[in-house]
């Protein structure tokens, strides 16, 4: 199924929020996402509702991912199916948040280690270099170095 619709096409790399699965109204699950909103003024959540539990299975009741880092939300994803496979504990402790982080950097470093293996086989894919980008200043010209360290200004040479 194509969807052609910008706001409910998956992107990948999109930075989220929060995610959240779990139980929802009327014998439903949930899986919510909250991101930033196209335009960047507002934050929009999209849900999307599943079949719900069966009867008489107990257990987690729902998994609430925040975004505290950059994340992506493939790497969401990653950690809320995770968190899904694990076995329920109803227990919480402060290591849980570093628990995901370090899951999250893992995967981070997985993944440049394979994209990196990955060129080194393969020298044909890796892409071209970026040209070095040269300011060309007008005849007469040049920059001028100012008393605020770092700043320079353009001057014309006499």
């Amino acid at each position: 199924m194509n969807i052609l619709v910008p706001k409910y096409r998956r992107n990948p790399n999109e930075k989220i929020e929060s995610l959240y699965y779990g139980v929802a109204p009327g014998n439903r699950t949930v899986t919510s996402v909250v991101r930033r909103s196209q335009d960047g003024n507002r934050m929009e959540a999209t849900r999307t509702y599943s079949e719900g539990l069966p009867r008489g299975v107990g257990g987690q009741v729902g998994v609430l991912v925040l975004g505290g880092m950059e994340t992506t939300l493939d790497e969401m994803e990653y950690i809320l199916e995770a968190r899904r496979q694990k076995k329920f504990q109803p227990r919480r402790s402060v290591g849980d948040i570093m628990a995901m982080c370090r899951l999250v950097a893992e995967r981070r470093n997985e993944l440049i280690e394979a994209g990196r293996k990955y060129l080194k086989g393969n020298p044909s894919e890796r892409p071209p270099p970026r040209p070095k980008r040269v300011l060309l200043l007008p005849v007469g010209y040049k920059m001028v170095a100012t008393s605020e360290p770092g700043l320079k200004v353009l001057a014309r040479s006499a």
